[in-house]
């Protein structure tokens, strides 16, 4: 028994895995070299991220666009590399493992008492997706009405990363059917007709804490604060015996994803923030200096 039980754990964490890191690699590479400038030359990248004003782009086609490209980035030979299963694929899958197989362990650590679960419950709707969608939504109502650019691209790409966790988090919920640890009747189990794996309160609360913090990133504060509350939300979740210690762990890891996904791939480089630097994997990049030609390829 314990040996099928085994089997089907690593089923679902490599499926994780093969949804996950893909979206990762696809971002930026870290060997990428990026080509001198001159100052002749636009400072503009040579295929800079898409607008994420909505007054200018076909919002609902660039969203199913993202989303078809984050479910089958798996299929996609070109987005692995020995880099990221080194850096973030093998220590995501040991990680993901041993909690799987200590998550029973992990529950009966706390007190497990009735108040405990009342209010866990309670503080973990700060993770429920229509009050991250508010806060959101707030943040580029605001950013609108007062003309500030930056605020309303943060809150339009935050909307943008929940909607993708809650859609991968619906199909990913739908493939596992993990139980949940409810009254401490349940052991876990995936394809039981549960809906336990992963976490959406973790996943929707670091999708839209990464995107704050990526745009924030020179106000310390912003970071802090907006991973601390995305913590304490995932924490409570467990506190609440809604869900197990590896289902946190996978659905904040997915939600930084989604979050990062969406930043890297739509933020206006005009505007404050992380930096973006991505070239096409299409079109090359040319450099003159001196007597040689360069010749540039990003991926």
């Amino acid at each position: 028994m314990y040996q099928h039980r085994s089997k089907r754990c690593l089923i679902t964490l490599l499926l994780s895995l093969h949804v996950a890191f893909p979206v990762r690699a696809q971002q930026t590479n870290p060997q990428t070299v990026v080509p001198p400038q001159t100052e002749d030359q636009d400072s503009a990248t040579p295929n800079p991220p898409q607008a994420s004003d909505p007054d200018k782009q076909p919002g609902f086609r660039r969203f199913f666009h993202d989303e078809y490209r984050i479910w089958t980035s798996p299929f996609r030979a070109g987005n692995y590399d020995s880099h990221t299963m080194k850096k973030y694929g093998v220590p995501f899958l040991l990680i993901s493992g041993a909690l799987i197989a200590s998550d029973r362990k992990t529950a009966d650590l706390l007190p497990n008492s009735q108040d405990q679960a009342v209010w866990s419950g309670r503080v973990s709707q700060i993770g429920a997706s229509y009050t991250l969608a508010g806060m959101a939504g707030a943040t580029y109502l605001i950013g609108k009405a007062a003309g500030d650019k930056h605020a309303s691209e943060t809150g339009f790409l935050g909307l943008e990363a929940i909607a993708h966790s809650n859609l991968l988090v619906l199909g990913l919920k739908e493939i596992t059917q993990r139980e949940r640890p409810l009254d401490n009747r349940q052991r876990g189990g995936f394809w039981k007709g549960g809906d336990s794996f992963p976490s959406g309160h973790a996943t929707n609360s670091f999708a839209l804490a990464t995107v704050f913090a990526y745009e924030y990133r020179d106000h310390i504060a912003v970071p802090i604060t907006a991973y601390s509350i995305a913590s304490l939300v995932a924490v409570s979740r467990m506190g609440a015996r809604r869900h197990w210690a590896s289902d946190i762990f996978v659905g904040g890891s997915l939600g930084f994803l989604v979050g990062r996904y969406v930043y890297k791939h739509h933020h206006d480089p005009n505007l404050p923030g992380s930096p973006v630097h991505r070239t096409s994997r299409l079109i090359p990049t040319f450099t003159f200096g001196g007597r040689e030609i360069d010749l540039y390829w990003g991926f």
